[in-house]
């Protein structure tokens, strides 16, 4: 029971925290895209969270370059049926038949970085997310399409709360950036986009340190 309720606070609520202080940033290292995002939050008519394009981008490059949960654990068991086989994918050995179960490790933070799937995968660019971008038909939960990125997993066992971590984000990016301007310290310095591993999180280093200052109406 502790294990379960554990389990449903750190995926539940630090999953989101780590998301938001990461996009936040990264808003503050890329002034630009901070005043795009803005300009669509501040656009006067009284969309729902779904229509407005460049927040859901930011959200996506934000998790596509810092996934909460940086790798996917899995525990393969084999099938008798497939018991003459020995490889997957002519690399990856197969479970064994009599049960005994086979753990793999999917790195996502890896799988969003490759260069292969993606252009310049280490700069934040929203823009890649709108339409016609290289990831305009990329969503936060893969489907029946090439796996690109997987902040919340992939197949049958993808994170439930997704979509309810999307709106969260949302949400909280969206109040901040609409009430606040998020720039560099006054004290100087750059944003430091160092990360290090909290229990099965990857969070800053160094936690974010902004100038915030309230915007006019």
């Amino acid at each position: 029971m502790v294990r379960l309720i554990w389990e449903f606070l750190g995926a539940g609520t630090e999953t989101v925290v780590a998301c938001v202080e990461w996009t936040l940033a990264r808003l503050v290292a890329h002034p630009g895209v901070q005043k795009k995002l803005h300009r669509e939050l501040s656009g006067g008519d009284q969309r729902s969270f779904q229509d407005l394009p460049y927040l859901r981008a930011v959200i996506l490059e934000s998790l596509r370059l810092h996934p909460p949960v940086p790798f996917i654990l899995r525990d393969v068991v084999g099938l008798p049926e497939i018991a003459g086989a020995t490889e997957v994918g002519r690399a990856v050995p197969l479970p064994p038949p009599d049960g005994t179960p086979v753990r793999f490790v999917f790195m996502a933070e890896d799988i969003a970085r490759d260069p292969k799937a993606w252009t310049d995968p280490e700069e934040f660019w929203p823009e890649r997310f709108l339409d016609g971008g290289e990831g305009e038909d990329v969503s936060p939960s893969p489907g029946p399409k090439e796996i690109r990125m997987m902040p919340f997993g992939a197949g049958r066992r993808h994170c439930p709360g997704a979509g309810l971590a999307m709106i969260q984000a949302k949400c909280f990016v969206a109040a901040l950036v609409r009430e606040f301007e998020w720039a560099l310290p006054a004290t100087g310095g750059g944003v430091d986009h160092t990360s290090t591993n909290a229990l099965f999180l990857k969070v800053m280093a160094s936690p974010l340190r902004a100038c915030i200052v309230p915007r006019r109406s």
